[in-house]
């Protein structure tokens, strides 16, 4: 087994080894085709402490190239934590191993915010290769020129007059919703608008694409109810200014439902498969419903413990 090649930039913590030693040892995380440990040093080190033979391991299946990566998401996640200077660190390398990684996706690997990966990219500018796409922490490509997305959306729409939006949008790595947004303009003819100011507060930037005329073109193509409902939440400063209230409102807008794109979906679903359609469908349905149901229970016992409680000793 070969080490890890760890983000920890002060190495083994040998009080950390001695108590791990004394207890159970969970199994580590080893990568598959190098034999490199990727989660588990002090694990292992705990297990030859005490005279181990062997050691319970789990293995990764990933590139060779995204074992670092792997190294640091676990470490952040759980057991002893990683210090601001060692993610730090672990960002710049990132960074300069992968630089079309967006600010966000290394934010989320390392547990910084994206304001200090992008504070990090700037000051590595030397290191860091430049790349003109980013891939997100959704894995998608997109290129760093919102509008050059936009154009690349027309001229899909163009050359595939019959596309469907998520066909416009997967190519142009863009969401359903712009693209419904941008079909909408062609159809009447109006100019695509300019690219939102990329030195504007990204708290303040209206999460629907466009601004107000990107709300009114979501409402179209998500239905109102929904887009009304996110507004209103975007709205919430403890949603707004927040990283995981951020990160809740773009995962409610990435659900909201897709009615026009449905409509287009479904016309392709072959009859022979409409009944497995179906089914997933159900299937989510009743996801949406026990996320619902868990959202209302947890609104209920919240109002219970608001209700004034009874003197201890009182009779029922």
């Amino acid at each position: 087994m070969v080490d890890a090649d760890s983000p920890r930039l002060g190495g083994l913590d040998q009080g950390h080894v001695e108590v791990l030693a004394q207890g159970a040892i969970e199994p580590i995380l080893v990568h598959r085709d190098t034999r490199r440990v990727v989660d588990g040093m002090h694990r292992l080190h705990a297990a030859r402490l005490r005279g181990d033979d062997t050691i319970p391991v789990r293995y990764l299946e990933a590139p060779a190239s995204e074992v670092f990566i792997h190294s640091v998401a676990a470490n952040v996640s759980h057991g002893l934590p990683l210090t601001l200077k060692d993610r730090k660190a672990a960002a710049r390398r990132i960074l300069t191993q992968h630089p079309d990684l967006s600010d966000r996706a290394v934010a989320r690997i390392t547990r910084l915010s994206p304001k200090t990966v992008g504070a990090v990219r700037r000051a590595s500018s030397e290191e860091v290769p430049q790349s003109k796409i980013r891939v997100g922490a959704d894995g998608r490509a997109r290129p760093l020129d919102a509008a050059r997305r936009r154009e690349a959306v027309g001229a899909f729409f163009a050359e595939h007059p019959g596309a469907t939006l998520n066909e416009a949008a997967a190519a142009a790595g863009v969401s359903v919703s712009t693209a419904c947004e941008i079909r909408q303009r062609m159809r009447r003819g109006e100019p695509q608008p300019g690219a939102p100011d990329p030195g504007a507060p990204h708290d303040a930037r209206d999460p629907s694409p466009a601004g107000g005329a990107g709300r009114q073109l979501a409402s179209r193509c998500t239905g109102r109810g929904p887009a009304r409902h996110i507004a209103v939440l975007a709205k919430d400063p403890s949603l707004r200014f927040t990283q995981s209230g951020r990160a809740l409102l773009r995962w409610l807008n990435e659900r909201a439902p897709d009615l026009e794109a449905a409509r287009e979906l479904l016309a392709a679903v072959p009859p022979h498969c409409a009944v497995t359609v179906a089914d997933l469908a159900h299937t989510y349905a009743q996801e949406w419903q026990r996320f619902a149901a868990t959202l209302d229970q947890a609104v209920g016992d919240e109002d219970e413990r608001a209700l004034p409680r009874r003197p201890q000793g009182t009779a029922n």
